[in-house]
């Protein structure tokens, strides 16, 4: 059987340079994802409907743009044991439910290649090229979704590294056998699979999918090549807007496309959102990291959300970990993997000016899936970098870094003490910087609370009565007006910057019902505003 990859190749220099990455197979070796496109649904198992789940699949036309052959090596189970050395195929399905970004299929088994039609195509002249376990340059191939359907070509994703494109045959599923119990001889096993129309597909919980006609929706076809560069990598992944609609009386899914398959992360099917990279030098793959912050609200805060997608890291990640200060108000925190299994969930942890979600044993955030991760905050974002640390050992360092948008600037430090039913809260809503003439402080408490606002320099903390907190300096502060809470239970004070004023210290005194202090007033917390300052304090 012909090998084509290092041995036929006389250039020494395409198979013995790889200190640009391990196992490259040099500039030449390009695989290309050139449309996808036909999904199919092929049936639904479980509880009546919407309690159940659906299997689908897609298909994917490849062609080689490059100036090599690509190996396509079939893992068909001959005497001489299973071929390693193919394409793969990974599959995702990801929708935007509230402005989020979340993946709504399985971690679903992956496709092994096992043949090339080696067609005429897009990616140039392929001549007259028999059917053959590679895909000669410029040949072209398509995979339907029966045939990317087809269970005795799928196997898990665990067995791939998707960083070096390899699969070890050895003890694999195939190997086993859907049943298990055939020998570990590198012989492929008996891969009857059942009538079920969804085992071991592109698997979806039907509760993802709503009741009707399901929008906002796009599936992803990632194609991996063993010793493929990462620099000829950017075709590889491809997606495409998805449509599911059930009927009722046949009890089944249709599907349908809508629009144009592009190249890249599917999170850029996420509007609005910023996406950066980052990859474990020459020794590990890549996590792409999509960010979307808004704010601040009208109490102070700014919501941040994050996608993360593990494209080819083989090591998995650990925990996902953003500088934040550690005196900032910190509300809302969020977490969400591709199960539904909350006992799995990460868990969030915030100190020493870090905010980090922490993976459990089993559950480490590996390729071909979509993390999201979110919280609102008072810190004002800008640039900085997430760190992903490692689950595996392996080659490498111990932690990804991507560079992306983080909180990195608290304007106003909240200070407690305050008192009284019902209680107020000073926020400050925007930034406090030289010549933005819109920053302002916000009051928040019951509609029609009577509010003056005082200023000193920070630094006072008296206990008047116990858990009531005189924060200004009554020797040297000033006064800020009076106002009245609207039917809301807010009023704002827009406050001027001056770029040499130092950090001030506000707090309310309100006229309530329920009056802790002198048998009249309550009192705010406080709020330390950091004018024209940088970072933490």
């Amino acid at each position: 059987m012909l090998r084509i990859p290092c041995l036929v190749m006389a250039a020494a220099a395409l198979c013995g340079d790889l200190a640009a990455q391990i196992n490259s197979r040099g500039p030449g070796y390009d695989g290309r994802l050139h449309d996808i496109g036909s999904p199919r649904a092929w049936g639904r198992r479980g509880p009546a409907h919407p309690g159940g789940e659906v299997g689908i699949s897609f298909q994917n036309d490849l062609c080689n743009p490059g100036s090599m052959a690509l190996a396509w090596f079939a893992a068909d189970g001959d005497p001489a044991g299973m071929d390693e050395d193919h394409p793969k195929f990974g599959f995702l399905v990801a929708r935007v439910v509230d402005d989020r970004l979340v993946q709504i299929s399985d971690w679903s088994f992956c496709k092994h290649a096992f043949v090339s039609t080696n067609s005429p195509g897009p990616c140039g002249s392929c001549g007259s090229q028999p059917w053959a376990e590679q895909m000669f340059v410029g040949c072209s191939d398509i995979y339907s979704n029966a045939n990317n359907a087809s269970r005795p070509w799928l196997g898990p994703p665990s067995e791939i590294n998707p960083w070096l494109g390899t699969w070890e045959a050895t003890g694999s599923y195939f190997d086993l056998g859907d049943d298990g119990l055939s020998p570990i001889d590198g012989v492929k096993g008996l891969m009857y699979a059942g009538t079920d129309p969804v085992k071991h597909r592109v698997t979806i919980q039907e509760s993802d999918l709503g009741n009707s006609v399901t929008s906002d929706m796009w599936f992803q076809i990632h194609v991996i090549h063993e010793g493929e560069p990462v620099a000829n990598r950017g075709d590889n992944l491809m997606s495409r807007e998805l449509r599911m609609t059930y009927n009722t009386s046949l009890q089944a899914w249709s599907t349908s496309t809508t629009g144009s398959a592009t190249h890249g992360s599917i999170l850029s099917r996420w509007n609005g959102a910023t996406i950066t990279e980052g990859q474990n030098g020459i020794d590990d793959g890549r996590f792409f990291v999509a960010v979307k912050v808004t704010g601040p609200s009208i109490d102070g805060m700014w919501h941040y959300e994050y996608a993360v997608h593990n494209v080819d890291n083989h090591r998995g990640g650990a925990s996902f970990s953003l500088p934040l200060c550690s005196s900032a108000r910190v509300e809302n925190v969020g977490f969400r993997d591709i199960d539904k299994n909350a006992l799995n969930d990460w868990t969030f942890s915030h100190a020493n000016d870090v905010a980090t979600w922490s993976a459990p044993a089993g559950n480490a955030h590996r390729w071909n899936q979509l993390f999201n991760f979110w919280f609102d905050c008072d810190v004002a974002p800008g640039s900085g970098n997430a760190s992903i640390a490692q689950a595996d050992l392996g080659p490498g360092a111990l932690t990804v870094t991507v560079p992306t948008t983080v909180p990195s600037w608290l304007p106003a430090v909240t200070v407690p003490g305050g008192c009284g039913t019902p209680a107020c809260t000073l926020v400050a809503d925007g930034l406090p910087t030289a010549g933005n003439p819109n920053f302002r402080i916000n009051v928040l408490s019951d509609p029609n609370t009577f509010v003056v606002l005082f200023f000193s320099l920070p630094g006072i903390d008296v206990e008047v009565v116990p858990g009531c907190h005189v924060l200004i300096d009554l020797n040297a502060y000033g006064t800020f007006g009076f106002n009245v809470t609207d039917a809301s239970g807010t009023t704002f004070y827009p406050t001027p910057v001056d770029p040499t004023w130092p950090d001030i210290q506000w707090q309310a005194v309100t006229l309530i019902p329920n009056p802790p202090l002198l048998g009249l007033f309550g009192l705010s917390n406080g709020l330390n505003v950091r004018y024209n300052s940088t970072g933490c304090p």
